[in-house]
């Protein structure tokens, strides 16, 4: 089982690295994403999108592409997730995407859904390396060469946290421990039962089941235990905190990459990479240091919270206001950005005091409060009005009389609760009274939010530029009276660093209100999210658009009902070809660029283009889904991932299981436990998250109501 892939935890590099958006070839070759009986070719990441044959190139010829093929397990195309913690380890794909980008190369990542025809491949020509948690012991037949060690690791029984009993490696008797097939921990239980003469049971799992799948069979009692290999394990332990490692059932192993055995000056290459990644792996987890320490280690550490205006992962993109403000910053200053996820505003500082990271970013003004702290603040970046947050069927609040017996509820280490506490001490003296009333410190101010247009919260403070966001999502929503304006946010670090100040202010001074700061706030806080054209709901029984024979002809090549596709494309671009969402997905079915990549198709603008792109991808994500769904069922999920992430799809249907829900069922089910995934005591023990669970939950609704209007127009015609 390999290691899982990261999304923002980096180490020390020579030059600056993207985020891991791995390309992974996609086609329609059943389940696997890369046909290995057929296919002779491989799709490149290059804007012609061209491909090139299967070849058996070494380091010179791989240089003159500009691409290193990179063949990974099926599962790993899954083992993107969210970290949370301060703690610093090496991955395989984390440290071959660094090895790729620094030498100019794009990785491309070649799915392989049997394990064991990986090395077959690379020597077939079909990818330049295999990266798979390999043993160097293992694999000696083929004429393939290992690299250097580039991790270590030990195979280790995993239980449930509940489960309190001792485990020995001489005593399993009665368990059930499942493994899954043609794996080396299938061969390491085998030999322990027959040298022992245990009388344990060996369950066969499916070699393709994801890892968080393994964890719900010991959950749920089917299983006593799987194993998992420690540098694996290492990462899930990242956000869930019901499993727990009880015993090492192998040796340590050393971990190597693979290489064909005619590829010397590309073994070369990674030989000597390997022994700088060794250097720096280890590095102290905790650094002080000023902005010239920060340069030498030639990373930048950034404490975050994961809500809509921060940092979240969406559509298997990292995203958020400060995120991508930091990121450019770290970018013009060739660094590399880690992204550490903290629960509260005390965990934050408490990170930037202990040396964790090197600023916090989280929209946050300079009170007096935390002027006592140990920190300096940059000069503000955006600028927001604090305004009073209410239901929008009840009287506006208009001037300072009208707070006079009202609650407001917000965190008391939020800035709300100074400007709270002024206002009020100035009101008592005009005999006007309004309490305060503190919500948990893990509450984001979305969630509070939520709560005043659900009824349970009278009123809440909140920075215009949150409720810029919140307002495209709730209709019941109304700002009225501005308490301060023209705050500043700023950027937080230790006074210590006042280098790292200076070119925080410098950065601020040359991108305020340009280009790219001004795309990048109305990305985040001018676009809408809720794109549904109500005026296409026209009587015309004729056509549904102007799309529809391109519609009904990719629909049904790829087994679609035409009628859903038709109302998937109103509600995700309004049949408008050069529509482009707030989060840069582009054509008539609104395609991330990297899933385009992806699939295989470029110009998402052309309409075929841009219909098949998404229909593809749609058919895709069907595939990963169990074909035993209800059809209704299996068509909702396909749709929520389609619109959220398969990730976030499968932490809710997890979470369903966790909450007394039906996990085979979206309506009243699966979609309650999206919507639970917004709160931080929920989504902080997910795999991916949080995410806006409204919006997947709605995006289903609205193409459920247009399919029953199409439907009505056009009966019989799936």
């Amino acid at each position: 089982m390999s290691a899982c892939d990261s999304d923002a935890q980096h180490h020390a590099t020579q030059q600056p690295i993207s985020d891991k958006n791995y390309n992974i070839i996609i086609n329609e070759s059943h389940n696997d994403l890369y046909n290995e009986s057929n296919s002779q070719q491989l799709l490149i990441n290059d804007p012609s999108l061209k491909f090139i044959p299967k070849n058996q190139a070494d380091w010179a010829a791989i240089k003159s592409t500009g691409i290193l093929r990179i063949i990974i397990p099926y599962s790993d195309q899954f083992n993107h997730f969210l970290p949370r913690k301060p703690v610093s380890y090496n991955n395989e794909l984390e440290t071959i995407t660094r090895f790729a980008k620094n030498n100019s190369l794009e990785p491309i990542f070649v799915s392989i859904k049997k394990q064991a025809n990986m090395l077959a491949l690379l020597e077939q020509g079909y990818g330049d390396i295999v990266v798979a948690n390999l043993t160097l012991s293992t694999h000696k037949k083929q004429q393939i060469n290992y690299t250097l060690p580039i991790d270590h690791s030990k195979q280790q029984l995993v239980v449930a946290q509940s489960n309190n009993e001792i485990f020995n490696i001489k005593q399993l008797e009665g368990l059930k421990i499942g493994v899954p097939t043609n794996t080396l921990f299938w061969n390491t239980l085998t030999s322990i039962k027959k040298s022992s003469q245990q009388s344990f049971d060996i369950i066969k799992l499916n070699e393709f089941l994801l890892p968080d799948d393994l964890f719900k069979q010991v959950l749920s009692g089917e299983l006593d235990a799987v194993v998992v290999d420690s540098n694996s394990m290492a990462l899930f332990k990242e956000y869930r905190h019901d499993i727990k490692a009880v015993l090492d059932i192998s040796n340590t192993r050393s971990i190597a990459w693979a290489v064909r055995e005619n590829n010397p000056n590309l073994l070369k290459q990674l030989n000597d990479y390997i022994k700088t990644e060794k250097l720096t792996k280890h590095q102290t987890d905790t650094r002080i240091g000023d902005f010239d320490e920060i340069k030498k280690h030639h990373q930048l550490r950034l404490i975050t919270r994961n809500n809509a205006a921060t940092y979240f992962l969406w559509k298997n993109q990292l995203m958020g206001f400060e995120y991508d403000l930091i990121k450019q910053f770290a970018k013009k200053k060739k660094l590399s950005l880690q992204v550490l996820v903290a629960q509260d505003f005390e965990q934050m500082t408490k990170w930037l005091k202990e040396g964790y990271g090197d600023i916090i970013s989280s929209g946050l003004t300079n009170t007096p409060e935390r002027e006592q702290l140990p920190v300096s603040f940059s000069n503000p970046y955006v600028f927001v009005d604090e305004v009073v947050v209410q239901r929008k069927n009840e009287p506006a609040i208009k001037l300072l009389n009208d707070l006079d017996k009202r609650t407001f509820y917000i965190r008391k280490s939020s800035a709300y609760w100074t400007t709270l506490k002024i206002l009020q001490k100035k009101l008592n003296h005009l005999d006007i009274h309004f309490f305060i009333s503190f919500v948990p410190e893990t509450m984001e101010t979305e969630e509070i939010i939520q709560h005043v247009v659900d009824g349970l919260y009278d009123l809440t403070l909140s920075d215009t530029h949150i409720t810029n966001i919140e307002k495209s999502w709730h209709s019941n929503l109304q700002t009225s009276l501005a308490l301060t304006s023209q705050l500043g946010h700023r950027w937080m670090v230790r006074d210590s660093n006042q280098q790292l100040v200076a070119e925080l202010n410098k950065f601020i001074d040359e991108e305020y209100k340009q280009l790219y700061y001004n795309v990048t706030y109305n990305k985040y806080f001018n676009n809408s999210r809720n794109l549904f054209n109500r005026d296409n709901l026209v009587e015309n029984n004729s056509i549904i658009s102007t799309y529809d024979t391109l519609i009904k002809s990719l629909s049904k090549e790829y087994n679609f009902d035409w009628r859903l596709i038709a109302a998937q494309v109103n509600k995700e671009s309004s049949f408008n070809t050069k529509a482009k969402s707030w989060t840069g997905a582009i054509g008539l079915l609104q395609v991330m660029p990297k899933t385009a990549v992806q699939v295989g198709i470029s110009n998402l603008e052309k309409p075929e283009n841009g219909l098949r792109a998404g229909i593809k991808y749609m058919a895709w994500i069907s595939r990963q889904l169990s074909s035993e769904l209800p059809q209704d069922v299996h068509t909702w999920f396909t749709l929520a991932a389609y619109n959220a992430g398969i990730g976030h799809l499968r932490d809710a249907r997890w979470l369903a299981v966790q909450e007394g829900l039906n996990p085979d069922r979206w309506f009243g089910h699966v979609e309650k436990a999206f919507l639970l995934l917004s709160k931080p005591e929920y989504h902080k023990h997910s795999r991916y998250g949080y995410v806006r669970g409204i919006e997947p939950v709605m995006y289903i609704k609205k193409i459920q109501a247009l399919f029953k209007l199409y439907n009505n127009k056009h009966p019989n015609e799936v």
